[in-house]
């Protein structure tokens, strides 16, 4: 199994997101998740715009990392306009996302975003909300969205609706999702 975990940190001390890292992990055989790929994006003038970024083969495919770099900038710019961020260099807050796959020989049909929050040093970060998006068609379109406040303005409109589908469509575009074993068969 693959996943992403994204964190946003107001390093700045504006009391808005600046940096957003993003930790692209594998689950091995033994159930110990590797991180595979690391990954940063920064905002340095506060227009919730990615000025600076890192730029990795996401996918490992050996292709152009043009398009790695778009996809990480386009994912990051999203990302920064949600309320979800940790202030200063703590990593409190984090957001998972997992691709759900109904049949596993075919491509995802949803995606699945974990909003977890750390309490304490010494607890496991607990979950504190979620949201979705689905491909209820098997037409490779996510159509069907959760009802989920993800910018956490108090209201569950459009806005939210389009940071779902832009966060899930951005992830399946990077295809973290694919095995990499059953991809090389």
């Amino acid at each position: 199994m693959r996943y992403l975990k994204a964190t946003a940190q107001d390093r700045s001390g504006n009391g808005q997101a600046d940096t957003v890292f993003l930790h692209f992990y594998e689950r091995g055989a033994g159930g110990f998740d590797e991180l595979i790929h690391e990954a940063f994006a920064v905002d340095m003038n506060g227009d919730k715009n990615v000025d600076l970024q890192t730029v990795v083969d996401i996918d490992v495919e050996g292709k152009s990392m043009a398009i790695d770099s778009h996809l990480l900038t386009l994912f990051a710019n999203t990302f920064l306009k949600l309320d979800w961020f940790n202030g200063g260099e703590s990593w409190k807050r984090t957001l998972v996302v997992v691709a759900a796959h109904e049949y596993e020989k075919r491509p995802p049909n949803g995606v699945k975003l974990h909003f977890l929050e750390r309490r304490s040093t010494v607890r496991k970060p607990t979950l504190a909300f979620q949201a979705a998006a689905y491909d209820g068609y098997g037409n490779g379109v996510l159509e069907w969205f959760t009802n989920t406040d993800v910018d956490k303005n108090g209201v569950v409109d459009e806005v939210d609706k389009e940071l779902i589908r832009s966060l899930c469509s951005n992830f399946l575009a990077f295809k973290w999702y694919t095995d990499p074993v059953s991809a090389a068969c």
